[in-house]
């Protein structure tokens, strides 16, 4: 099993914009998780003349601002755009309540929600979709051991996948559904590791210690391959209360052929690097660090701007690539759902109400979660999700409610569109 080892020269990259003339960017050659690992441990030991550096650095080569627009109507395309029809979805959510989980399957050609699993108490059980009628979900029913099920929606079988000691806060399941990944937590040794399965070979990495986990905002947790299943993002970052360079926060994007590092956010003000997501239709990866809004394409060294000055959470992808939804956090704390159109490259606002956890299930409908005033004491903000699941229409503006609750967590992974 591979361990970290501490590196010194490890920082290999440096953001640049292209066609400009200056300083070519230096490649990242076939990096180990474990020497990627370390790097983001040296970080800490950095002194202050050392992060002035790398901040001018990245400065010189990163891209020019893009300030936020305002809010024209969300059906103003670009004359380029191209008619889109409406499609059929599914979507699989969980209702939690203190005595279990039930996994429901929602069909837009139907109305009624199907229930498919039902849980004991404990954790959400993160469903997604495998392929049109396979499921996977944790079982997280017992503390000291999670495990991956497989659930056939026509037979109606279950398979258990993978068995860990302690919590499998997130996995992944490859496109074509030949490669698992999943992120193992034993809190009682503060041990972190992310399992890889691919050609019935497990290969298992330790990660940096997390001795316990936070309940800010900005903690995200996610595994997830990109479009062609050719990379696989691992985002384990514990950045709430943490300083600059997280010592417990790790960032990677891996090669799915053989486990390398494809990429790592560049040192300094990407150092806490968190909130990402895949394109839907191509190897481009978004994230959020100290100045914004990132993007990396894979197989390129440098590192975009697509809005500086944003900092997004929970953000989600349209299948059509022409949507970004993701929550923005006003002054007073308070969550609201907004969009950014990636063709005319403008922050649009949803509703004025509290909302979060957005996805998009079509390039047409949004859903998203209900905010409501702390019942009892919240540590997150001011507000917490009442259980209520909205469907937001970008062509007319108006959300409806959708007939079911208990639901406080959303993810575009539990989306398959047909």
């Amino acid at each position: 099993m591979p361990d970290i080892h501490e590196r010194k020269d490890a920082h290999r990259f440096v953001a640049c914009r292209e066609g400009i003339a200056k300083p070519p960017c230096r490649r990242l050659g076939r990096v180990t998780i474990s020497q990627a690992l370390s790097e983001i441990s040296v970080l800490k030991r950095f002194q202050p003349g050392s992060m002035i550096i790398l901040l001018a650095l990245l400065a010189a080569c990163s891209a020019p601002p893009t300030a936020i627009s305002g809010s024209p109507s969300p059906s103003s395309a670009s004359p380029s755009a191209s008619p889109t029809t409406a499609a059929g979805y599914r979507v699989l959510f969980t209702a939690t309540t203190s005595s279990g989980s039930e996994i429901f399957l929602y069909d837009s050609a139907s109305s009624t929600p199907q229930q498919v699993v039902a849980l004991g108490a404990g954790p959400p059980p993160d469903a997604r979709f495998i392929s049109s009628q396979k499921i996977a979900y944790a079982d997280r029913t017992n503390p000291t051991s999670n495990r991956i099920v497989n659930f056939d929606l026509s037979t109606r079988a279950s398979t258990t996948e993978a068995v860990a000691s302690g919590d499998i806060p997130a996995f992944a399941y490859s496109h074509d559904g030949t490669m698992l990944a999943y992120l193992a937590h034993d809190p009682a040794v503060g041990k972190a590791s992310l399992h890889v399965r691919r050609a019935g070979k497990d290969t298992t990495f330790n990660l940096n210690a997390i001795p316990g986990r936070g309940v800010g905002r900005d903690d995200e947790l996610r595994l997830e391959y990109a479009p062609d299943d050719k990379y696989l993002l691992m985002v384990d970052t514990f950045v709430g209360n943490q300083a600059q360079a997280p010592q417990t926060g790790q960032f990677l994007v891996l090669r799915a052929a053989d486990n390398t590092v494809a990429f790592l956010p560049p040192s300094g003000v990407s150092a806490n690097g968190t909130m990402a997501t895949w394109a839907a239709r191509s190897d481009r990866l978004y994230y959020r660090d100290a100045v914004g809004v990132r993007t990396w394409d894979a197989g390129v060294t440098s590192v975009g701007s697509l809005v500086n000055g944003l900092r997004w959470y929970d953000p989600a992808a349209s299948a059509d690539d022409r949507w970004l939804a993701f929550v923005d956090i006003d002054a007073q704390s308070v969550p609201h759902v907004r969009l950014y159109d990636l063709q005319t490259k403008q922050v649009i606002a949803t509703v004025t109400a509290a909302r979060s956890h957005p996805i998009l299930v079509s390039s047409d409908t949004l859903w998203f979660l209900e905010e409501r005033a702390c019942q009892s004491e919240c540590l997150g903000g001011p507000s917490e999700t009442s259980g209520k699941v909205l469907a937001y229409s970008l062509k007319s503006k108006t959300e409806t409610a959708l007939p079911f609750s208990d639901v406080h967590d959303l993810s575009q992974l539990a989306v398959f569109s047909r």
